[in-house]
C-alpha cells in the first residue's frame, strides 16, 4: 500500500467518524430523504444496499405506502466507504504457474 493511499484512508475514516458522532449527538439530523440518498450515492447502489440489508430504510409519518422513506447518512457513508476500501484490502488472487 502506498503512502498516499494510507493518507486517503485516514482522511475518509475521519470523515466517517464525524458522521457517526453527529448521528449520536443529534440523530434527527443524520436522516436524509430517499431522493437525497439517490442523488448522493446513486439510486442503483442504494437499492442494492437495501436489498442486501447493508442499510435500513425508515418510514416516517405512518404506515402508508406513500410515506416518506429516510436513510441514515452515516450508514450510507459507511457502506460507500467500505465498498471503496474493499479492493485495497482484499488480497489479490495468486496467478497460477504453468
Amino acid at each position: 500500500m502506498e503512502l498516499y493511499q494510507l493518507k486517503n484512508i485516514c482522511a475518509e475514516m475521519a470523515e466517517l467518524g464525524v458522521a457517526h458522532y453527529i448521528k449520536n449527538l443529534k440523530p434527527a439530523t443524520d436522516l436524509i430523504s430517499q431522493r437525497e440518498a439517490y442523488r448522493l450515492f446513486n439510486e442503483t447502489r442504494v437499492k442494492k444496499w437495501v436489498q442486501r440489508k447493508f442499510i435500513t430504510e425508515i418510514r416516517r409519518a405512518g404506515p402508508s405506502i406513500r410515506s416518506k422513506k429516510l436513510y441514515s447518512y452515516s450508514e450510507l457513508l459507511t457502506v460507500h466507504k467500505a465498498e471503496k476500501m474493499d479492493p485495497i484490502f482484499r488480497p489479490l488472487p495468486f496467478e497460477k504457474k504453468q
